[in-house]
């Protein structure tokens, strides 16, 4: 009787006992760089909106070492050729959208940022504070020394409107080459700049931001995955769409990025339109899903109105 007992407890142990997933993450650059918190939370935030009872997910970064990465410092085109490699199972990877990572991955269509990372702003060392002015025109940029990452599509962007850009590879240098004059212009979305300023205003203390422009053009960043993951992928298309149906993405991306709008200004800059000449074959049913002009700003004049 007893052992009967026991037999039928582990076998409703065995039904009972929940399902594991794990979903991965791209993991910062570097120690400084916490760009991908926003995206894991928000990752986070989809599956639980998804989970059944029979489920349980762990959401890890690239670089945890039970996935034995290559390492924490990967660039974003090493990320990608390990992406394409299969190297991490059910890797979900931030990414500015282009005509060929669509072909070569399955994308969620969803703008995780709501489309503000293609609102620009730059960061000069305090001696070229002056050095744009609300007067500045693209032509004038095109003679500066414009600093961007290498992979970036920003500086594909860049450059196919004029702009000659010097990319580098480590995301410290960036700030360090602006601090010490070696660079002029370094161009960060509203939602970037801020928390990189905080981060790095002591470790270079001549770093500043330019007050009087913006660029602005198309920049999706969508989750994209394995073209095979289509399962977990609508799933987390799914509790995307229920987070920004009942209001809770927008609460974290206000929690994120709230704060760096409104110390953006755009309403007291001059906004240059530019051309993204790498979506051509994306489908515009995501910009039901960005944020306008007209809202931001309205973000921001409500801290002015409460002072």
């Amino acid at each position: 009787m007893l052992k009967g007992f026991v037999f039928c407890l582990l076998i409703l142990g065995c039904f009972s006992a929940k399902s594991e997933e794990t979903f991965i993450y791209m993991a910062p650059l570097t120690n400084f760089d916490q760009r991908n918190v926003y995206e894991r939370e928000l990752l986070k935030l989809a599956l639980k909106l998804t989970a059944t009872k029979d489920t349980e997910e762990f959401v890890l970064a690239s670089n945890n070492n039970s996935l034995l990465s290559h390492g924490s410092n990967l660039s974003l085109k090493r990320i990608e050729t390990l992406a394409k490699q299969g190297f991490y199972k059910n890797f979900f990877f931030k990414f500015s959208v282009r005509d060929n990572l669509l072909e070569d991955f399955l994308a969620i269509p969803f703008p995780l940022e709501r489309g503000i990372v293609g609102y620009r702003v730059s960061f000069v060392s305090k001696q070229n504070q002056s050095l744009l002015t609300p007067l500045t025109r693209i032509e004038h940029i095109s003679k500066l020394t414009t600093l961007q990452g290498i992979g970036w599509l920003d500086s594909d962007i860049l450059t196919k409107n004029g702009m000659p850009v010097f990319t580098i590879s480590v995301y410290e240098k960036m700030f360090e080459m602006i601090n010490e004059n070696r660079a002029e212009l370094f161009f960060r979305g509203i939602n970037e700049w801020h928390s990189e300023y905080q981060t790095f205003k002591y470790q270079f203390p001549n770093l500043s931001v330019d007050q009087n422009i913006a660029l602005h053009y198309k920049m999706p960043r969508f989750f994209f995955t394995a073209k095979h993951n289509v399962k977990n992928a609508k799933r987390v298309e799914a509790g995307l769409k229920m987070a920004f149906e009942n209001g809770q993405l927008q609460k974290l991306w206000n929690q994120f990025y709230a704060e760096s709008v409104k110390a953006s200004k755009l309403s007291k800059r001059t906004i240059i339109p530019l051309d993204n000449p790498y979506i051509k074959n994306l489908n515009k049913g995501y910009e039901k899903y960005n944020i306008s002009l007209q809202e931001l700003i309205e973000i921001e004049l409500s801290t002015e109105k409460s002072q």
